[in-house]
């Protein structure tokens, strides 16, 4: 059976769980629960995977031209990871097809994105999430004394925004379906950019003296900001901001149509304000100055 320690802080104190591979009784038990949810959603009229494309077309979500699209994008990922893998030109060129290829996976996951999200009410995704919230309640355990961290199915759906339950969803998928966290990182196009120094090990852009930078190399922090080579915040056109993105200027009055420099009435206000300020300064300097003369 494989396990995985999962760390979560609870009440203020970092607890260590332990998620389990599902047993055959759990196994059986998912199953009974996948066999109800698929009943329930049938009897509610769910629509089945079988009947998936009829309806993506009638409501005009996915055509013949769509499919084309996702055919043509798939063909042309194969494409370069084959160019990628065989090398033989340019790395300049390389890099710019690494970064294409980055370009098309997303743009297929933008594509089949409402064909995934359908796919999550059919009849079989309802059916499906229902026996891996089963295992997830089943197959969760403190550490320290292997018992069961939710009471039941009942008290893991109430609180499936628990941190606990959270990180114990992820772990499972993982030793369920093999799930690889850094996934991405695994990418042909972005094995090329880390192998090559394109990239560093968040896949964040970095220059040749190891900087983050954005695709077009210009200067980021951590944050994504851009800045300049003392750290301090710029626009992407290298002109200085502030925290707040408020560009450091000298500022000017504008001008009125006789050239004249054009004053809000707040302004004035504030000037009037500080002008018995000033007077009373002056006051005050010439009160001291008396007073060291007749010293």
């Amino acid at each position: 059976m494989k396990t995985e320690d999962i760390k979560v802080e609870v009440d203020g104190k970092e607890q260590t769980f332990t998620v389990r591979s599902p047993s055959l009784t759990d196994q059986r038990e998912a199953q009974k629960a996948y066999n109800t949810a698929f009943t329930d959603a049938i009897k509610s009229n769910s629509v089945v995977r079988a009947k998936m494309d009829d309806v993506l077309e009638d409501q005009g979500l996915w055509n013949k031209e769509k499919q084309k699209k996702y055919e043509s994008l798939q063909e042309e990922l194969l494409e370069g990871e084959k160019k990628l893998a065989k090398g033989g030109f340019a790395l300049i060129d390389a890099k710019k097809l690494a970064l294409k290829m980055r370009d098309v996976r997303l743009e297929i996951r933008d594509l089949i994105s409402v064909r995934t999200s359908l796919d999550n009410h059919s009849a079989e995704g309802q059916a499906d999430n229902a026996r891996f919230n089963y295992l997830v309640s089943a197959c969760v355990v403190y550490k320290e004394n292997d018992k069961p961290y939710f009471k039941d199915l009942e008290d893991y759906m109430n609180r499936m925004d628990d941190p606990v339950a959270l990180a114990s969803a992820s772990k499972l998928a993982n030793i369920i379906y093999g799930l690889d966290n850094d996934f991405e990182k695994g990418l042909p196009e972005n094995k090329f950019l880390k192998k090559y120094k394109f990239v560093n090990d968040d896949l964040r852009f970095i220059d040749k003296q190891g900087r983050t930078i954005d695709s077009e190399g210009r200067l980021v922090n951590e944050d994504g900001r851009y800045i300049d080579e003392q750290g301090s915040f710029v626009d992407k056109d290298g002109n200085k901001v502030d925290k707040e993105g408020e560009y450091v200027v000298d500022a000017e009055p504008f001008l009125d149509d006789d050239g004249k420099p054009v004053v809000l009435e707040e302004e004035k206000e504030t000037k009037e304000d500080e002008a018995p300020k000033s007077e009373d300064k002056d006051k005050d300097k010439e009160a001291d100055s008396k007073t060291e003369s007749s010293e």
